[in-house]
């Protein structure tokens, strides 16, 4: 049986180094259509996102988080996945509306033959305040929102094995009871 989307899951794999390929802003544009498809609770969507392609600003960013920040540099584009915190009833299931987003970044990514790492900030320290904090006033990010993740998007600086079947923990999967 063909599984095109298992296929696309199979070669996904965080990449950490990047080639120095500018990755087209049509490109860009469609990973961000199919980050907008993604589901959120009760259909508030409530996720946001800035994309940053400045490397001067994408340096910065990587700072406003202590330890892992540093990976996104010699991305050409980072996607930075916000959620809109103030209205508690529309943000109860915040972290999941924004990782379920991120989730489809990292497919629509992939499927672009391109390489993509999730870089976690919520919760995380930057160099005066959070890190969510830092990036927030970065970028111009209004009050109400919480930074989530980034996700750092380039040409594959780096070659990683595809799983393959054998890779699978098939025994994590149980049917009707544990």
């Amino acid at each position: 049986m063909k599984n095109d989307l298992y296929e696309l899951t199979r070669t996904r794999r965080s990449v950490r180094r990047y080639g120095s390929e500018h990755i087209d802003d049509e490109i860009i544009s469609e990973i961000m259509k199919v980050a907008l498809t993604a589901p959120t609770s009760f259909g508030h969507k409530p996720v946001e996102y800035v994309v940053v392609r400045d490397k001067d600003m994408i340096r910065k960013i990587g700072a406003c988080k202590q330890m892992g920040g540093s990976q996104i540099n010699g991305a050409d584009a980072v996607i930075v996945v916000m959620v809109k915190t103030a209205d508690k009833r529309q943000a109860e299931f915040w972290i999941e509306d924004g990782a379920i987003a991120s989730a489809y970044i990292l497919l629509a990514v992939e499927q672009y033959g391109l390489g993509a790492c999730w870089v976690h900030i919520r919760n995380r320290m930057g160099q005066r305040g959070t890190s969510d904090q830092e990036i927030r006033s970065l970028l111009g990010v209004p009050d109400g929102y919480t930074v989530l993740n980034l996700v750092a998007i380039g040409e594959k600086g780096e070659t990683k094995k595809a799983y393959t079947d054998v890779d699978l923990h098939t025994e994590n999967v149980h049917y009707e009871k544990y």
